[in-house]
């Protein structure tokens, strides 16, 4: 697994280039439906978070039917996945708004509602 710094924090460039290359690299049939691109990229979070799930259920051995390939991997797999569907959310407010600094106010407010809820100790 790459690392990066942890002070390095989210790399709003290559959220931009991504976001790019995303809407740039669709087939044809996307760019002439715009509202059909806006759904996929939207939708794109839930099979993220499908597959998260499902590392979830190798993880926890919740179906007998679904044995681990590799048991001692499977936590990792799952935290890896739920930084996708965290990402592929970003990537999918930065497909509507096209501009990082709002995406970045969006995501922190998100975060400072959910600090506002903490009871003070």
């Amino acid at each position: 697994m790459t690392t990066i710094p942890l002070s390095q924090g989210i790399r709003w460039d290559v959220i931009e280039k991504a976001d790019k290359w995303l809407d740039d690299s669709v087939s044809e049939t996307y760019k002439t439906q715009p509202l059909a691109q806006d759904w996929a990229r939207v939708v794109k979070v839930i099979e993220e978070i499908g597959e998260a799930i499902a590392n979830l259920i190798l993880y926890t051995g919740q179906n007998p039917r679904k044995v681990s390939k590799n048991p001692d991997n499977d936590e990792t797999e799952m935290l890896l996945e739920l930084a996708d569907t965290a990402v592929t959310a970003i990537l999918g407010i930065q497909h509507f708004t096209k501009d990082t600094w709002t995406t970045r106010h969006i995501v922190q407010s998100a975060i400072a509602k959910i600090e506002s809820r903490i009871p003070d100790e």
